[in-house]
């Protein structure tokens, strides 16, 4: 049995550590039992964790899914490769009289009392589609009866048939003296100087997921910002420097669905 205390010596954040200690029971009993073992949904950065231990796990396969570019996935583990490991996930649609917006559907969902782990993309478009862990998805079919105060109509659909995500972003520019998070947040949020450092220290800000706490990092185009209470901010490009030896960017906000 592999040590785990080795295993997980190069992660430095307690509640992520809980996350794969949990991970690393499931190649286990999957090769002890000769079944699949499945995670809880993760995101992109505890899906970039957990492929950093796999590796010891040689006799075991795992599988992400759902397949595609979504963002929240599951990692499943099975004793050989091929084995179906498809019946892992459910989805809906949720159609509606009314107009669905995302955070409005997780609400309801977690208002069912599901943990947020059960729930995988919501993807919002003419109706509203859910990926779910199988376990509850009967739960949901019987119990979703409203979003909001309007009622919706669930229907089991394939995973396959949920449509990818479309992100609607509005684009701008700002220019900044560098490329550090706090100078990055500031410009693009006009929060000041002392908001912006009780938010690193508060966890409440992140980059591709993860939470950072430096206000020093650098911040490159392509990575993905989020901070709570303002949302997903997206860096397109760095354009470069200014004739004043200040940095131009492209980047943009998550319009609220």
């Amino acid at each position: 049995m592999p040590d785990k205390n080795r295993i997980l010596q190069h992660i430095h954040e307690p509640e992520k550590i809980t996350m794969l200690r949990h991970i690393l029971d499931l190649p286990e009993i999957a090769s002890r039992n000769y079944t699949a073992t499945a995670s809880d949904f993760l995101d992109p950065y505890e899906q970039r964790l957990v492929e950093s231990i796999t590796h010891h796990f040689p006799d075991v396969e795992h599988t992400w899914m759902p397949s595609g570019e979504g963002e929240r996935k599951i990692v499943v583990f099975s004793p050989y490769e091929g084995m179906d490991v498809e019946n892992a996930l459910s989805a809906f649609s949720i159609d509606s009289g009314e107009v669905l917006k995302h955070r409005d559907v997780l609400g309801s969902i977690l208002g069912l009392g599901i943990e947020r782990g059960k729930i995988g993309d919501i993807v919002i478009g003419e109706k509203a589609y859910v990926v779910v862990k199988r376990e509850i998805a009967n739960f949901i079919e019987l119990s979703l009866k409203t979003i909001g105060r309007a009622p919706v109509r669930v229907r089991p659909v394939a995973v396959e048939d949920v449509p990818a995500i479309e992100e609607p972003w509005k684009s701008a520019s700002a220019v900044v003296q560098s490329m550090r998070l706090d100078a990055v947040v500031r410009a693009v949020t006009h929060m000041s100087r002392d908001e912006v450092r009780a938010r690193l220290s508060k966890n409440e800000i992140k980059v591709n997921f993860k939470t950072i706490k430096r206000a020093h990092e650098t911040v490159s185009a392509g990575d993905l910002l989020s901070v709570r209470g303002f949302g997903r901010i997206k860096i397109f490009d760095d354009i470069g420097e200014t004739k004043k030896g200040k940095r131009r960017f492209t980047y943009g906000i998550l319009e609220q669905q």
